[in-house]
């Protein structure tokens, strides 16, 4: 029975049948210790994800302390779960406890760069921030509303209003970066172009210098145009970069919330 399991096994790694059953012991051993590795993992993905869909249910139900009870368990193991940190974060919201809900929020940005969660994590503590700022000053926010009141971040995770204002946030985000882009683009052109005028005043002079005067102007220009279309195919790089890094974090977003309305219509 263990020679006919050991074969099975060489014959999976092609391992020669000549090998003594050492080492096919030792190969059969490295092979159930990876195939128990992967099935371990693949219980741990299923388990976060149920976890996670529990958490939810939770705060879909408006049961915010069992959610941040079995979020905060969730996270005990499995503390790099972003998504679990994000919900921690929205039902701090929710409880008014808002300095844990930054704590939550700062994990997002510091660990996601830019994922979903950390996208609207950022959104979340402009909300906490500016909301500090109108409870100290004592006035009514722009909308009119009381300065007591939290912040709405976490709240809304399927609004096509929050998702339009999120896509509208990136854009301009992108636009704002293409133009500093296009000015320091500018700069340099300038520049460059400073830079030749002086070389060709510059250029030799003399009575045997015409001609060789002519070919160094020539060859100043040319060098000119080649630093100019450097810039400018270094600039549409970037500028496409920008863009496509834009695009992603919106589809990510709009990918984000449909999981969202899916998990809702799952539970």
């Amino acid at each position: 029975m263990l020679d006919r399991f050991l074969s099975r096994i060489a014959t999976l790694v092609q391992v020669r049948p000549s090998c003594s059953s050492k080492v096919r012991l030792r190969v059969a051993v490295v092979v159930c210790l990876l195939l128990a590795n992967q099935s371990v993992l693949s219980c741990r993905a299923a388990d976060e994800d149920s976890q996670v869909k529990a958490v939810l249910d939770q705060y879909y139900d408006s049961q915010f302390v069992t959610a941040k009870k079995l979020c905060q368990s969730l996270l005990a193991g499995h503390p790099k779960n972003l998504t679990a940190r994000y919900l921690l974060g929205n039902i701090c919201v929710k409880l008014n406890q808002l300095s844990e809900a930054e704590a939550a929020y700062k994990y997002c940005l510091r660990g996601g760069k830019d994922s979903t969660e950390a996208v609207n994590a950022y959104t979340a503590l402009e909300q906490i921030y500016e909301h500090r700022r109108i409870s100290k000053s004592g006035t009514t926010s722009p909308a009119g509303s009381s300065a007591s009141a939290i912040p709405t971040a976490g709240t809304n995770h399927s609004s096509e209003e929050s998702i339009q204002d999120e896509t509208a946030r990136l854009q301009k985000d992108a636009q704002d970066k293409l133009a500093v882009k296009q000015r320091t683009l500018d700069d340099r052109l300038k520049q460059e172009e400073r830079s030749m005028h002086e070389q060709i005043a510059n250029s030799p002079r003399g009575r045997r210098a015409g001609y060789f005067r002519q070919e160094y102007q020539a060859q100043v220009r040319a060098d000119y145009k080649d630093r100019v279309d450097r810039l400018k195919k270094e600039f549409e790089r970037e500028k496409d970069d920008i863009n496509l890094a834009c695009q992603k974090r919106i589809d990510s977003l709009r990918e984000y919330h449909s999981s969202i309305e899916n998990r809702k219509l799952n539970r």
